[in-house]
């Protein structure tokens, strides 16, 4: 397994239980987006059955772009191999969350899945929709979509409280390094913040956890 897939293979375990250059001009970066589902209903079925049949690529194209990578600083990934990530939109980050995701989640997605249309809500103007995944064991998920090219997979709205304590110590470091890298990903990192603070709402997420989650959100607001 490489680095960067053991990265994402152990922060997807957590969340399932809770090649270029850097440019000197990173806003001057493009890269392409991969078209999402028609229905945030579609894009949650999608990914659950890509998980469960293993195609693990597939499943990544139906998450918000960039987010996988940026949560692999919560494993300790370096700034530089995390801005080479998002510059290169690499396909393989996204699919090895997924890989990882179906690792951690055990017999979670064995079985019969059904799913429920949930409540839409908005955030910072950003919306999102959640579907309510329940498996054949009689647990329940919820699963949060955005229109991003297409209906995907939000990973910090359906899976920050499960990230939020182990990046205040990377995103920290973050704004003391003050490098090219750093700066990008700080740049990146604003456009999860929505995300975050949906996830903070969340119904059952402890007192100690949503303070953490706050905390993120803070430090990353602090560039803005």
């Amino acid at each position: 397994m490489s680095r960067r897939a053991s990265w994402i293979t152990a922060l997807a375990a957590l969340a399932a239980l809770t090649a270029c250059s850097p440019s000197e001009d990173p806003a001057a970066t493009t890269v392409a987006e991969s078209r999402g589902a028609e229905s945030a209903l579609e894009a949650v079925e999608s990914v659950v059955a890509a998980v469960s049949e293993g195609s693990f690529e597939e499943a990544g194209l139906i998450a918000v772009e960039g987010q996988a990578a940026l949560a692999a600083l919560a494993e300790g990934a370096s700034f530089s191999d995390v801005a080479v990530a998002l510059r290169e939109s690499d396909p393989e980050v996204a699919a090895n969350f997924w890989s990882g995701f179906a690792q951690g989640a055990g017999s979670y997605l064995a079985g019969t899945v059904s799913y429920f249309e949930g409540e839409t809500t908005a955030v910072d103007g950003v919306a999102f929709e959640s579907i309510r995944v329940l498996p054949a064991d009689g647990s329940e998920r919820t699963l949060w979509v955005r229109n991003s090219a297409g209906y995907k997979v939000d990973l910090f709205a359906s899976f920050g409280v499960g990230l939020a304590d182990k990046m205040i110590g990377p995103v920290e470091r973050l704004l003391s390094a003050q490098t090219d890298d750093s700066r990008y990903i700080l740049g990146r990192l604003q456009s999860v913040v929505s995300s975050l603070s949906l996830a903070a709402d969340s119904p059952g997420v402890s007192t100690e956890t949503r303070q953490q989650i706050l905390a993120l959100v803070e430090l990353i607001t602090r560039v803005s």
